[in-house]
């Protein structure tokens, strides 16, 4: 029977994997994107559904698809394997939930419990009549997993209590968040406390649709002592700068329409998916941050916001569209006349989509905006109008998009294009987005030297073509360590189509790897002019490895002449002559 591994490889190809994840394009035979590794702005990540394998030539990370899964949710093997397995219908077979390890563990905690909220809903009338009278329907409180946490009157722990009988202790509960210690408690049976109390709960949940924490709404009124919203805290899985309520449910409606909106607050999200805007996605407990930016980066260019634009809150939403401007996301704005989505699709669900429909440009938005708060036929006028947008323009990376606007406020002013682009030049606004990148992970991607970018070439040439490559070649032309590996373990096998391919199949797991990598880039790159191309890398490599050698020379030559060593320093010369001839001729 086969294994996990290759029912799951023979269900889901790299392609609907790293599919579910980045915007795809068609590159021929392949596949390529953005790489979500490494900051950049031409796509150099690769995907061949033929070999089924992926590969960024930019930061040089690749393999299959567990590697992706791995690298893009950083999480180990096991748990890539749980969630592809889940993906592709595959049973795996685990032991008793107590003997698994802690994180899978911790999920489990965390989906018992939304259960259990589920479950507590159910049984309360009261809080459901409450969600029929604000709009939300039957299939999106069973779409969203809404939940409630008994009141105190109830207990103080009845989670607790509800989850110690599933088999789970304290201390792995505090750990996702869901208790609180009391320090001051005077028994062991009253050192912990729940967390969300007398709530409507609002699950949170990962890329894959795993639970990691929660939100709830008190049942009520707010009071000055107990919050309206309260929200999981930090915790081993649930990162809240860097998680989107709803990202789950949205992403395959983003990247379908290039267009991600961002609303603010869980009952938004939720009545904008009732609505039918099912690429909504929500902030929760935090401004939005340069990291979830990122993450609907990999889905989308396009962004439209239904943020607070009311005096208070302007500042915040200014700075969260900076960012995304930053980002090179084509941001707009969806303008109602409410404060909040919800309340207007409670209302009638049309006007919403209207207000979709005709959300403008941001930049648009606040000179529109600007213009009927200012008065742009004054000096003082002209110079607010600009304060208001000109910072908007500075954060957008490309200069033709720059020169768009500059001209539309120009036009707007009743001025000289030049004279926005004077003050435009005076702006030394903080640039958001890219002073997080290094925390963000996005590094520079590491530099090959010439000398093994050649051989890889070779190598791939030499593993997509054998009988027409191998010939050509010998062990000598490669001076890396795994290269040299590599061209041995074809160089012993018969010389047939057939005799390659079982050269192939009998290589370790890492040596296939790597010649996949070789292969894939090989064939991004195609095969016109296959025999000019391997006779110049060959003489290129020749020439990398001759300055190799006179490097090494000079180095000796000059320890033999420190240490008086005559008789080295003229055989060492003699050498460097003629190695020097030899790189002057080739």
């Amino acid at each position: 029977m086969p294994s996990p591994v290759e029912q799951i490889k023979a269900r889901l190809s790299v392609a609907d994997v790293v599919g579910s994840y980045l915007k795809l394009v068609r590159a021929g035979a392949n596949f390529k994107a953005v790489c979500p590794f490494h900051n950049e702005k031409t796509p150099s990540f690769y995907v061949s559904p033929a070999r089924d394998v992926w590969h960024c030539f930019g930061c040089g990370k690749g393999g299959d698809q567990f590697r992706f899964v791995m690298d893009i949710e950083g999480v180990d093997f096991k748990e890539a394997l749980d969630i592809l397995a889940k993906r592709a219908s595959v049973e795996l077979v685990y032991e008793d939930p107590r003997e698994r390890d802690e994180r899978l563990r911790l999920f489990a905690i965390l989906e018992e419990t939304a259960k259990f909220y589920e479950l507590n809903l159910s049984r309360s009338a009261t809080v459901r009549d409450y969600l029929v009278k604000r709009g939300v329907s039957e299939e999106s409180v069973k779409s969203f997993r809404l939940g409630f946490s008994l009141p105190e009157a109830t207990g103080w722990r009845t989670l607790l209590e509800h989850l110690q009988k599933k088999g789970f202790i304290p201390p792995e509960i505090e750990k996702v968040g869901l208790l609180i210690k009391n320090p001051k408690a005077q028994s062991a049976a009253h050192l912990y406390y729940d967390r969300f109390r007398n709530r409507i709960i609002f699950p949170i949940a990962d890329f894959n649709g795993r639970i990691i924490g929660f939100g709830g709404r008190i049942f009520g009124n707010a009071t000055d002592t107990v919050a309206k919203y309260i929200n999981s805290p930090q915790t081993v899985l649930y990162d809240k700068s860097r998680v989107l309520y709803a990202f789950d449910k949205a992403k395959l409606e983003v990247r379908k329409s290039n267009t991600a909106i961002l609303v603010e607050g869980y009952m938004d999200a939720l009545m904008v998916h009732q609505a039918g805007t099912t690429n909504a996605v929500a902030v929760s407990g935090t401004a939005l941050t340069p990291y979830q930016l990122q993450g609907l980066k990999r889905l989308c260019d396009k962004l439209l916001m239904s943020f607070d634009m009311d005096e208070a809150g302007e500042s915040a939403t200014r700075r969260s569209i900076d960012m995304a401007l930053e980002a090179g996301f084509d941001v707009k704005v969806i303008a109602v006349k409410e404060k909040d989505p919800a309340d207007v699709i409670k209302e009638n669900p049309a006007v919403w989509l209207e207000a979709v429909e005709q959300s403008k440009d941001v930049i648009s938005f606040f000179l529109e905006r600007s213009l009927e708060k200012f008065d742009a036929r004054t000096i003082e006028g002209k110079r607010s109008i600009a304060r208001s947008v000109l910072p908007l323009v500075a954060k957008i990376p490309q200069e033709i998009d720059k020169a768009h606007w500059v001209a539309k406020i120009a036009q707007a002013l009743g001025i000289k294009d030049e004279a926005v682009w004077q003050d435009l030049k005076k702006i030394k606004s903080p640039h958001v987005f890219a002073a997080a990148r290094q925390d963000l992970g996005v590094n520079a991607p590491p530099q090959k030297s010439r000398l093994q970018v050649l051989e890889e070439r070779l190598l791939g040439l030499l593993f997509a073509r054998p009988l027409e490559v191998a010939e050509k070649l010998n062990a000598d032309m490669f001076s890396l360590p795994a290269h040299k590996k590599l061209y041995t373990y074809l160089a012993a096998s018969e010389r047939s189509e057939e005799g390659y391919r079982t050269s192939f199949a009998n290589m370790p797991p890492e040596y296939q790897t790597l010649a996949n990598r070789f292969i894939f880039e090989a064939e991004v790159t195609g095969f016109a002019g296959i025999d000019e191309e391997v006779g110049a890398c060959v003489q290129e490599i020749e020439r990398e490895q001759l300055k190799g050698r006179l490097e090494g020379l000079s180095d000796r030559i000059r320890k033999a002449e420190l240490s008086g060593n005559t008789a080295e320093l003229g055989t060492l010369v003699a050498e460097f002559s003629d190695a020097s001839r030899r790189l002057a001729s080739s």
